[in-house]
């Protein structure tokens, strides 16, 4: 009944019916449909140690990794994470405009090398999949790429949270199998914001700078009423807990310019990184496909085990694959550097340890039956005008808004209130 194709570093689970079953992702080991030569291990690595060094520090730098900060954006107490979203997907779409004229093979063997994972996930997989997401972010208070900031920068939770992440890319392993069948349900025929008749005719290079300048916009919008600086010491305006009431951005230990940037600011440097990996990975940005690859590591141990488990064995090794995990290490090292050198490392409050851990183990597992985290769907695929990852990034966020406007409602001092003491956070 099933047959097993593979084809350079990828492996992909077919049957007689010649049905998809694979979830090769961006990164992955695919081979992109275009004549560009593939990634060389040896630039790809040294670009990516590059890479995590400026995601890590930047991330740190602009606070949006401290838990509270994630909580509060989804019960819109703080906009210091949306803020630095929307410009890191702006600047990404930036990034592939400009790409796609003055490099437009390396564009396209990267844009290409985004869609295999996505081709046969139906719209079920990209809503379901995304809301998980969402909601183990607001438990967790982190997400897939910066819990390893966390972890750098000295938040106790990050190192459950990442231990939770793991173990849902294991499980999910181990149950993909099984979910084939839900993951293709309502298929969306359409990948590309071209594919639509009333885009057809309008280049990508517009469509992106349409996007790019629509994220900044709405920046801008924000920074009016809800300016990033606010709550800094000595402002008149202080950061003060109220159960459903913004008061101000900046967290209690946060100075601007001193040991904190204007978050949008900081998003430009995430995104402008989708240059680099373009250029010398022949991909774009993404953080959880690196649980895949260092928790397959195992399977190099047992042969029986690698053929039963195609799937997982797909994420092992290859450039593909491996851009991916050294990124978000050294992305570890980059959030130390800043946080150290700051004076921010260990500041931070954590979540409690269960929630650290079911938020990140919901989170992985979620971003794995979606094909795609807040890096991949909301960064590279919008950049890119994947057409299901705009689909996604929506219900990332009502996941992470529903859970925590439900978590704030039940237990206020609970999600919010214990990283504030004596009404002053």
């Amino acid at each position: 009944m099933r047959c097993l194709q593979v084809k350079r570093a990828e492996m992909v689970e077919v049957t007689n019916s010649d049905m998809w079953v694979g979830d090769l992702e961006a990164g992955g080991g695919k081979v992109a449909a275009t004549d560009e030569p593939p990634a060389t291990m040896g630039p790809a690595l040294a670009a990516s140690v590059v890479m995590g060094l400026i995601f890590g520090a930047v991330m740190d730098l602009g606070k949006v990794t401290n838990p509270i900060v994630i909580r509060e954006q989804f019960i819109f107490q703080r906009f210091i994470m949306f803020k630095m979203f929307l410009s890191a997907a702006g600047t990404s779409a930036f990034c592939f405009a400009v790409l796609s004229k003055t490099a437009p093979r390396k564009f396209e063997a990267a844009r290409e090398a985004f869609f295999p994972g996505l081709v046969q996930k139906g719209f079920l997989s990209v809503v379901i999949g995304p809301v998980l997401l969402g909601a183990g972010m607001a438990l967790a208070g982190a997400c897939p790429g910066m819990v390893l900031i966390q972890c750098g920068g000295g938040v106790t939770s990050g190192p459950v949270t990442l231990a939770g992440g793991f173990l849902g890319a294991i499980v999910f392993a181990f149950v993909q199998p099984y979910l084939v069948g839900v993951m293709g349900v309502c298929k969306i025929e359409k990948h590309k914001a071209e594919d639509f008749k009333i885009l057809s005719k309008v280049p990508f290079f517009y469509l992106a700078m349409g996007v790019c300048a629509a994220c900044f916009a709405i920046i801008a919008i924000f920074e009016v009423y809800f300016p990033w600086n606010s709550g800094a010491p000595g402002d008149v305006v202080r950061k003060e807990w109220k159960q459903w009431a913004w008061t101000a951005e900046l967290p209690w230990f946060a100075e601007p310019w001193v040991n904190t940037l204007p978050p949008a600011l900081m998003g430009l440097g995430v995104g402008f990184n989708q240059i680099p990996c373009v250029l010398f990975c022949a991909d774009s940005i993404g953080s959880s496909t690196a649980y895949m690859t260092l928790s397959s590591q195992w399977l190099g141990l047992n042969k029986a085990a690698q053929e039963k488990m195609a799937h997982w064995e797909g994420y092992r090794v290859g450039v593909g694959n491996w851009w991916q995990a050294v990124y978000v290490l050294a992305a570890v090292l980059g959030a130390f550097i800043s946080s150290w050198s700051t004076g921010t490392f260990n500041v931070a409050k954590p979540v409690k340890e269960w929630e650290a851990f079911l938020g990140g183990f919901i989170m992985i597992f979620g971003s794995r039956f979606g094909s795609g985290c807040t890096s991949g769907h909301g960064l590279s695929g919008m950049g890119l005008l994947a057409v299901k990852s705009i689909v996604a990034v929506p219900f990332m966020f009502a996941g992470g808004i529903v859970t925590g406007f439900i978590y704030q409602a039940v237990d206020p001092a609970g999600y919010t209130g214990f990283a504030y003491t004596h009404q002053g956070e």
